[in-house]
């Protein structure tokens, strides 16, 4: 199976592996993933073999192909299924002598073409882990299967309550605004004055959580930036809340069993959002949104102004927050 990005993807790709097990039980499974993500997918998710691609580095460029086809552990495959759907993991599968393979497909010649020029409407019909299940069905019935992800690590134990906050994404019209989380994080201190309050994000948000940092509520001092992917899932592992924009932290935690609150703004709830209780998936739901698969650099409505995200009030969110603790029990 092959699944590159995102982060989100790679976590939410755990369903299909764990159906592909349930199809062919006692198959090997060879797992091809971003070279960041290859200590987390051999850990976490149901695979035998993980083979990292370091597409920005010694794997780039079309050369890149022939040297993860070199690692696999075999160049001939009963089954090959490409999640990824791109045309270097299109290359790797046809490279491979296979018996049958499957691929990702969520636009039709037509409309795969028309984004490559920018029209590219937002799939908001199913799930992004009902999607990957669909590319499973010529295999067998998958009637009643738990499209849940689930990762294969523990909670760690610990005293008092966590209340993680992540406030970046990869893409800036997904961000919920900065002095937002600011009047969030006090409000939670007022509301729950013993909890901890811990930082998620990775390098390219340090100076968004370091923004957070300075405001008069206390965090946790670690800085979570400097962590590899697994050491950053540990960190999560460890909450008991996490409030976070619709990013691969979001998908970590739920994986994990760790409650969330998601904000969703330009992007669709219904295809990126948490299943099922005690997760809660925030969004306004005008007229204009979701209006992107994967958000953007700015709001293509210059005159709503990202009005998804900036109407989204702070009371809101922290009255959805205190139900979830509530019930809970904390």
């Amino acid at each position: 199976m092959i699944r590159l990005t995102a982060l989100g993807d790679v976590v939410l790709a755990e369903p299909a592996l764990r159906a592909l097990r349930q199809l062919h039980p006692g198959a090997p499974i060879d797992f091809v993933t971003e070279a960041h993500y290859a200590a987390l997918a051999a850990r976490a998710l149901p695979v035998d073999t993980v083979i990292g691609w370091d597409r920005r580095g010694e794997d780039a460029g079309w050369k890149g192909v022939e040297r993860v086809k070199a690692r696999l552990p075999s160049e001939h495959y009963g089954l090959i299924i490409d999640l990824q759907g791109k045309l270097r993991t299109r290359t790797l599968a046809h490279r491979l002598v296979a018996g049958r393979r499957l691929f990702l497909q969520k636009r039709t010649p037509l409309r795969a073409i028309l984004s490559v020029f920018g029209h590219d409407p937002p799939q908001k019909q199913r799930h992004s882990t009902q999607l990957y299940l669909d590319v499973l069905r010529p295999l067998g019935a998958l009637e009643g299967f738990d499209p849940r992800p689930r990762l294969g690590l523990p909670r760690p134990a610990h005293e008092g309550l966590r209340i993680g906050l992540a406030p970046g994404a990869s893409h800036a019209t997904k961000e919920w605004p900065l002095p937002y989380f600011q009047a969030l994080s006090q409000g939670l201190i007022a509301a729950r004055p013993h909890a901890g309050l811990w930082l998620i994000g990775g390098p390219g948000e340090r100076a968004k959580l370091e923004a957070l940092r300075s405001s008069p509520v206390p965090f946790a001092p670690d800085d979570p930036t400097t962590l590899d992917v697994l050491a950053l899932t540990e960190r999560i592992a460890g909450l008991d809340l996490l409030i976070s924009v619709d990013t691969g932290p979001a998908h970590l935690a739920a994986a994990l069993g760790v409650p969330t609150v998601v904000l969703f703004g330009p992007t669709s709830s219904v295809r990126w959002g948490p299943l099922g209780p005690p997760h809660r998936a925030l969004s306004l739901s005008l007229d204009c949104s979701p209006c992107s698969n994967t958000g953007g650099a700015r709001c293509p409505r210059p005159d709503r102004d990202l009005a998804c995200q900036k109407s989204l009030d702070v009371e809101q969110v922290l009255a959805e927050a205190l139900q979830v603790l509530e019930s809970l029990g904390r």
